[in-house]
């Protein structure tokens, strides 16, 4: 916002009221300062910013008093001496409200229509706030993403990386294997040991299963025991071999909760798709049928005991 001249008896207030619309819209803290640095006006921003009430602010009238800095940064007086605008990026400061601030702050000083200085607008941006903003953002993009107890994607976001897998396998003509994994008698370590127990257990399969993958494999919870791994550019013989190295690694690990094992293996069924086999299906189809093999795969391989792997058997048109 350039400087412009006024012509009024109190040419501070005639710049305000001329400006007001815009000044509304401002999202970031401002406040104006008349020609000796005291503050004149502010907006809620500014007033949550520096932690004080309307009638405080008014009553201190002091930017440096309201807004500590660190180190020789004085901000009324860096204000009132330059007659052009002013930026400082990452300051350091502190107020009522934030014990540690930073700031960027920026100043457009008020001419009158004699080139005499009036006045600045000072505009204040929390880059402490938007940080804190942004990692409860990213927080929450986190949650739409993952499992809150496995860390592993979830159901949802599960299916849609095995869509988008599919696609990049049709584009580059590479297999592409999905493994279907389930805790044998869950329930029973539920009932005998707890469901702090059953937490623990998940979270020590999961962790088990990220060891065991490629860094290009995907792992998600897909229901309340049950696991998918998503191998990319994988035969149903490399399905197979991952699997059973899972399977192996599960078994022999020892799951003690409070001083007490709790015997743990897995059922799987594998699924491959190679797209020369399937050329000319939609995507999301061919996923629904790769969740659906894996599935079925799973569930021979629970029937035939438990504990073991059982390979979808498929063969090419």
């Amino acid at each position: 916002m350039n400087p412009k001249p006024i012509q009024n008896a109190d040419p501070l207030q005639s710049w305000l009221e001329s400006f007001r619309p815009y000044l509304d819209v401002f999202l970031d803290a401002y406040c104006i300062l008349d020609s000796t640095g005291r503050i004149i006006e502010f907006n809620l921003a500014f007033s949550e910013l520096v932690g004080e009430s309307h009638r405080r602010i008014h009553k201190v009238g002091n930017l440096s008093a309201l807004l500590k800095t660190r180190g020789e940064t004085e901000l009324t007086e860096v204000i009132l001496k330059s007659s052009r605008p002013v930026r400082l990026d990452e300051v350091l400061a502190s107020s009522k409200s934030y014990p540690e601030l930073t700031i960027i702050l920026g100043s457009v000083p008020i001419i009158d229509a004699s080139g005499q200085f009036c006045g600045a607008l000072v505009t204040i941006r929390n880059v402490t706030a938007e940080h804190a903003l942004l990692m409860k953002y990213e927080e929450r993009k986190k949650e739409a993403v993952f499992d809150g107890l496995t860390k592993l994607l979830n159901k949802l976001k599960s299916e849609e990386e095995i869509s988008k897998s599919i696609k990049i396998a049709s584009r580059e003509k590479k297999p592409f294997s999905v493994v279907m994994g389930d805790i044998d008698h869950f329930k029973r370590v539920n009932d005998t040991y707890g469901h702090q127990a059953g937490d623990y257990v998940l979270k020590l399969v999961s962790s088990i299963i990220k060891n065991v993958m490629r860094e290009t494999d995907i792992a998600g919870r897909f229901g309340g025991e049950e696991f998918v791994i998503l191998l990319k550019n994988c035969p149903e013989n490399g399905a197979l071999i991952f699997s059973e190295r899972l399977r192996k690694s599960i078994e022999s690990t020892l799951f003690i909760f409070e001083g007490k094992r709790i015997p743990i293996t897995i059922s799987q069924g594998t699924a491959t798709i190679h797209p020369v086999w399937e050329e000319g299906m939609d995507p999301e189809q061919m996923a629904q049928n790769l969740i659906k093999q894996a599935d079925s795969a799973l569930y021979e391989a629970k029937n035939q005991g438990r504990n073991r792997v059982i390979s979808f058997q498929k063969k090419p048109a």
